[in-house]
């Protein structure tokens, strides 16, 4: 079988020549695939010249049809031969695949969505309902991870609600000392909440709200944030070189639309590429001793050496900011080359599913996420600028992001710095 690929009035079409039964459906579907995973969300079969197709042929074409509704996108059979189409009859799903699909309406807004392009990668920004800036609040003390010091007396139980989100290190558990052989990366947003346990069990755990269930964190070090975002940024990088966008270009793209010194980040993305650590043991092992020391590093800290995660799902929650102030400084470090931004970024994978086009809700899409796919890790994202063997930083392809302005309170909960 030859399958040929056009475009037609916004349509991406895959003209077939050839017998559609079991020995070319999965030709047929790993086409498809690749049409999806490259951004193509609406797709036409076209079989004008396709004399046969078997219940294979057709059971691939079904499969496709209902992953690409989940996502808002449409897929129809076009110019079916006669043959093919009493097939289709016979089994009833001629009106399902042969109707004309128009692409969803979106309600209309009095608000403009506004769409520009930056290096490659074409943006369009959703305004979200405005309820002033995200506050952020400090906890604990990450610039004693270095010296083996973290102390679980600093610990604050945290309850993952509503609006509430964040990252750092911490663990499920009854209480602090429950918690602490499992200590490891984390992070919630829009009513979940996912960690890294230290045990060696390597599997993340979750907890979603359910009616009066909330998620509830004992962290040791990290940083919480209340309120709405404000904007949703939806990105394609398909327009550039490379087809990937880094983090810090997406980071920075967020300063420029909201015009603010710090912002909160909440995107669930296409990944190309993700790169950071991921303990290996709770720290409350140190015992005085600094991870970082070599040899001891090996066993404290798994780091990606190579491009990883390439075609995958990731969940990222984050904080950057221009100028990090000296009472907060700790909780942030470099993005990557070429920027004095810094940030704290944690990422969660889960395996490859297409995500919808345009607006979405946030607390609807991390709960369809988390609630039919098993996450692979939970990972504090780094960017790796060694000059020779450093593999670069996070890369992303297509997504969501979720940004609003940020205020930074200090760990008694006073505000600092306003930094907008």
């Amino acid at each position: 079988m030859d399958i040929m690929t056009h475009s037609n009035d916004g349509r991406h079409v895959l003209q077939l020549n050839g017998r559609l039964d079991a020995n070319w459906a999965q030709y047929l579907g790993t086409t498809i695939e690749s049409a999806v995973r490259g951004g193509q969300h609406h797709i036409d079969i076209d079989l004008a010249h396709v004399d046969y197709i078997s219940s294979a042929g057709i059971g691939i074409i079904l499969q496709y049809y209902h992953v690409l509704r989940k996502v808002q996108g449409t897929l129809r059979v076009v110019n079916p031969t006669t043959n093919v189409l009493d097939a289709l009859k016979l089994c009833k799903i001629d009106g399902v695949l042969l109707r004309s699909e128009e692409r969803p309406n979106r309600a209309t807004s009095s608000v403009e969505i506004r769409r520009w392009e930056r290096n490659g990668t074409t943006f369009e920004s959703h305004p979200q309902t405005s309820r002033g800036n995200i506050k952020a609040r400090l906890i604990g003390q990450p610039e004693k991870f270095a010296t083996g010091q973290l102390s679980l007396a600093e610990s604050v139980r945290t309850v993952f609600e509503g609006e509430v989100f964040g990252l750092g290190l911490g663990a499920f558990g009854s209480d602090i000392a429950d918690s602490s052989e499992r200590i490891g990366e984390f992070l919630a947003i829009g009513g979940a909440a996912i960690t890294q346990p230290t045990d060696g069990s390597s599997v993340p755990d979750f907890q979603l709200t359910d009616s009066q269930l909330l998620p509830e964190v004992n962290v040791l070090y990290g940083m919480t944030a209340t309120g709405g975002f404000s904007q949703l940024l939806r990105f394609e990088a398909g327009g550039g070189e490379r087809g990937v966008i880094p983090l810090s270009e997406l980071i920075a793209a967020a300063f420029e639309e909201l015009n603010t010194s710090a912002v909160g980040f909440a995107i669930v993305a296409e990944s190309a590429s993700l790169v950071g650590a991921t303990l290996r043991q709770s720290p409350v092992h140190a015992n005085g001793q600094s991870p970082f020391n070599f040899p001891a590093v090996r066993d404290w800290l798994s780091f990606t050496s190579e491009r990883a995660d390439e075609r995958h799902v990731a969940v990222i929650v984050g904080f950057a900011i221009r100028k990090p102030e000296p009472a907060n400084a700790a909780f942030f470090h470099a993005l990557g080359l070429g920027t004095e931004t810094q940030g704290h970024f944690h990422a969660a994978v889960f395996p490859y599913r297409p995500l919808p086009k345009g607006p979405l809700s946030l607390s609807e899409t991390i709960n369809s996420l988390f609630g039919s796919a098993t996450a692979r890790n939970v990972m504090h994202l780094l960017a790796d600028d060694r000059k020779y063997e450093g593999v670069g930083e996070t890369e992303l392809m297509r997504g969501a992001c979720w940004i609003g302005p940020l205020d930074i309170l200090d760990r008694a909960n006073l505000e600092i710095s306003s930094l907008t």
